[in-house]
């Protein structure tokens, strides 16, 4: 009996999963903290993450990246779609555009050095390698028992 181990690897690219996983899990923790349902420390790694993320933005010519996901999720009074439209001078689709490549560039900053979690428990690299290997198993188990 033979086993295609490849083959089960490709089906579950958890490398995606979890790259989607952690973009996503940035975005709620922004939404929290533009809403303020963030805890203090979620608000202080976030609050870091942009201090990070100003040096960068000037450095490569990202500061409208910046600022668009400044005012958007960080103002005290966060600014709509519309509003940013006016400031930047740019149109709706440019808005949403910089606030996904920002959103992207904070979780490279957020997961790219050393991993700060954010995910709940349940999206955890720990969790997902947990499932993962679950499947792997079941898969194998399934295989062998057939033969």
């Amino acid at each position: 009996m033979e086993v295609n181990v490849q083959e089960f690897i490709e089906l579950e690219d958890c490398s995606i999963l979890a790259i989607k996983n952690r973009y996503k899990a940035v975005r709620r923790a922004l939404n929290r903290y533009k809403y303020k349902k963030s805890s203090p420390e979620e608000r202080k790694i976030l609050v870091e993450a942009m201090q990070k993320y100003k040096s960068l933005a000037i450095r490569e010519e990202k500061a409208r990246i910046y600022n668009v996901l400044l005012y958007y999720y960080f103002s005290s009074s966060p600014l709509t779609d519309k509003q940013l439209m006016k400031l930047f001078n740019i149109d709706r689709r440019t808005v949403y555009k910089d606030i996904d490549r920002g959103v992207k560039d904070l979780t490279v900053i957020l997961y790219g050095i050393g991993g700060i979690e954010l995910l709940p428990e349940e999206e955890s690299q720990a969790f997902i390698k947990a499932k993962l290997q679950e499947a792997i198993t079941k898969k194998l188990t399934e295989e062998f028992g057939r033969g």
